[in-house]
């Protein structure tokens, strides 16, 4: 069965996560593991290989909205200071992955004839944890 994205939210945060308020859409891109090549000349003419490192990424976006302190104000704070964060990116109250996260300074748009929009993009360092229903 499909799931509607309108659950969905991102949070920072360890013990109590706060929402990040007015985001839209969020993407998560894992990457790996990588292939390593362990081939030998006892591999016997087949290629062998191990599970090496992973990784994961991904953005966010949505309305800039400059007086979410908890949320927003933070994010860039955390970006100018160079600090990780944890990051929890939800798909509804349940479906949910975190992970902690190096975030990059935000891309804000102002177009004339539109609404003021913020990006962030992130890198997560360490793992990525999947907490997910039995229904999904």
């Amino acid at each position: 069965m499909a799931i509607a994205g309108y659950g969905g939210g991102v949070y920072i945060g360890d013990t109590a996560p706060v929402k990040i308020a007015e985001i839209g859409s969020w993407s998560l891109e894992p990457d790996g593991p990588d292939e390593i090549d362990v081939t030998s000349f006892d591999s016997k003419g087949w290629k062998e290989y191990v599970a090496g490192l992973s990784g994961w990424g991904g953005s966010f976006e949505g309305n800039f909205k400059p007086d979410d302190v908890q949320g927003q104000v933070a994010l860039i704070n955390s970006a100018i200071n160079k600090q990780i964060v944890t990051l929890e990116l939800r798909v509804n109250e349940v479906v949910k992955f975190t992970g902690k996260a190096i975030i990059k300074l935000p891309n804000i748009e102002v177009p004339v004839d539109d609404k003021v929009t913020i990006s962030f993009d992130f890198t997560g360092t360490g793992p990525l944890t999947a907490t997910l229903s039995a229904g999904v």
